[in-house]
């Protein structure tokens, strides 16, 4: 195959416009008192890159295997993508990338007549190159190319295609050249003045990114570029409909998977490691049958039912393949992925009783209420857990008569510098101790029989059933449900000045019956959504 290298500098040289310099628009005031967050600079996740990748230029094109690693922050990655930055070792892996993607659409002639929009009529054939550029440049920039940007990359695939005798490098050049700019690599959100407030908003091509990015976790298509270049998208009647439209696209739930990946944390299920000498049940690929189905349970409820979003820890329905059927003790389903099975009242419901949270959140050889509460308390209630002191051992002891979780855990806590954090979440991580280590329902620990009662908020619940619904009535659990969509939906960490914007966001969801979609599309036309705050002076006019 043919190997194409570009200079790695050659992304940097006339490629980086000034972000601040888009198309303005106009949009309505709010009763709302925000002080929207500074300007920021989030970076494509992995997802948002493969995404951005099929969706312009090949659903069949082989995504790299090897990028900058996502990092979360707030418990989110898509947070994490607006303070990452990017090591020397990434640049050189997103070189690599272009130059293995262009490859890949060299290799076969029918890929590049795709995304071609024209047939060059010779080897040097500038206005077919520029009609290239201007058509894969405005969906991989998410916004139209200046005429300097034009030019620049013309000229880079013209010495390509006369250096190397063919039309298609100088496609190939100018297609690396476009994939390694910090204009598709990074999402921009600079702003810029609202004429009808005086405040600074998005302009209208950060916000068709942003929100293509929340409702689709993709590029935006030419019906929201072309609102965006029109103008209309900066009014609330533009913004509706496109919102409107994209909710109403398949690609919203590649958008609804990936929030609930990242909200509960299921990427990390994918290493999910335990003893096999202790539980027979595991395999390797345990991990990734678990996550399918917590992502299967949520794009059924919130999309194919659109139900109220507390049946996520209520329901008895779930998406088993073999694998989790055997731990389930169900009979055995289809090879063929993972089935809609309805699970027998008494034991588990919801995705608390689900593998990737109790196979998860435990410890390789044993069941971790500790770690189990704690996961309630971040994840599902937005309460910060505080953090061990430095140096304290942690580690329950195997001394004394102590032998169940239970018993262990109240020797533990009787430490004073262990207290606190404990009795914060062992209350009510014990509500899950009818389930060991993996995720299989038990009776007994050490022949004894388990006592899955415990507290939630001082409320005394008696087994799983009720401490489910304790959490799901729990105003903490839609608040949190709304700020961790919300920030997902900015890419950013939420800020105090926006806690009015949150509040008015929950107060919709609860009215709705508590929706994803209704919050989702909510969320898309809130104030805060489209807003920006002022630009450090120290860092205005930097580009990446």
């Amino acid at each position: 195959m043919l190997q194409i290298k570009i200079p790695r500098a050659l992304a940097a040289l006339g490629l980086i416009c000034c972000f601040a310099c888009q198309t303005p628009g106009s949009n309505a005031t709010s009763t709302l008192t925000i002080t929207p967050a500074p300007p920021a600079l989030p970076r494509l996740t992995r997802a948002q890159y493969e995404n951005s990748i099929h969706d312009v230029l090949g659903a069949e094109l082989i995504a790299p295997a090897s990028m900058e690693p996502d990092v979360p922050y707030d418990d989110l990655y898509a947070v994490g993508a607006s303070v990452a930055k990017v090591s020397p070792r990434g640049v050189e892996l997103y070189e690599d990338g272009a130059r293995n993607l262009t490859t890949q659409i060299l290799s076969k002639p029918e890929r590049l007549a795709a995304i071609l929009p024209c047939t060059a009529t010779s080897t040097t054939d500038g206005g077919c190159l520029d009609a290239f550029v201007v058509k894969v440049g405005r969906k991989l920039w998410r916004r139209a190319l200046t005429g300097d940007e034009r030019a620049t990359l013309v000229q880079t695939g013209l010495k390509a295609a006369t250096a190397l005798s063919g039309f298609q490098y100088g496609v190939g050049y100018a297609l690396q050249a476009l994939l390694q700019s910090p204009n598709f690599l990074y999402r921009p959100e600079v702003g810029e003045v609202d004429p009808a407030t005086g405040g600074r908003r998005l302009t209208a091509f950060e916000l068709a990114s942003r929100l293509s990015y929340f409702l689709w976790n993709g590029p935006p298509d030419d019906a929201l570029l072309d609102a965006a270049q029109s103008g209309a998208l900066q009014t609330d009647e533009g913004l509706a409909a496109q919102v409107d439209r994209m909710m109403a696209d398949a690609k919203l739930h590649r958008a609804v998977r990936n929030f609930a990946d990242e909200w509960l944390q299921l990427r990390n299920v994918l290493d999910l490691n335990k003893d096999p000498k202790v539980y027979k049940h595991f395999s390797s690929d345990l991990g990734a049958s678990a996550r399918e189905e917590t992502l299967s349970l949520v794009e059924y409820l919130a999309l194919e039912l659109d139900a109220d979003m507390r049946d996520l820890l209520l329901t008895h329905t779930t998406f088993v393949d073999r694998r989790l059927a055997a731990i389930y003790d169900m009979p055995a389903v289809s090879d063929k992925g993972v089935a809609k099975v309805e699970l027998p009242p008494g034991e588990r419901l919801g995705i608390l009783g689900h593998v990737s949270f109790l196979g998860t959140r435990a410890h390789p050889v044993s069941s971790s209420p500790t770690i189990r509460g704690k996961y309630v308390r971040q994840m599902l209630l937005c309460d910060v857990v505080p953090t061990p002191p430095a140096g304290l051992n942690t580690a329950l002891s195997d001394e004394g008569t102590a032998t169940t979780m239970r018993e262990k855990l109240a020797e533990h806590v009787s430490i004073p510098s262990c207290a606190k954090c404990h009795e914060f979440i062992d209350p009510i991580g014990l509500g899950f101790e009818h389930f060991d280590g993996i995720g299989r329902y038990r009776t007994k620990e050490d022949g004894k029989p388990i006592d899955p009662s415990g507290s939630f908020d001082e409320v005394q619940f008696q087994d799983l059933a009720t401490l489910a619904n304790q959490i799901a009535q729990s105003p903490k659990y839609a608040r949190c449900v709304t700020k961790k969509l919300y920030a997902y939906a900015v890419g950013r960490p939420v800020k105090d000045g926006e806690a009015a914007q949150v509040d008015a966001l929950r107060d919709t969801f609860v009215s709705s019956g508590m929706r994803l979609k209704a919050l989702m599309r909510a969320a898309a036309l809130a104030e805060g959504f489209r807003r920006v705050g002022a630009r450090d002076d120290s860092t205005a006019g930097v580009t990446p």
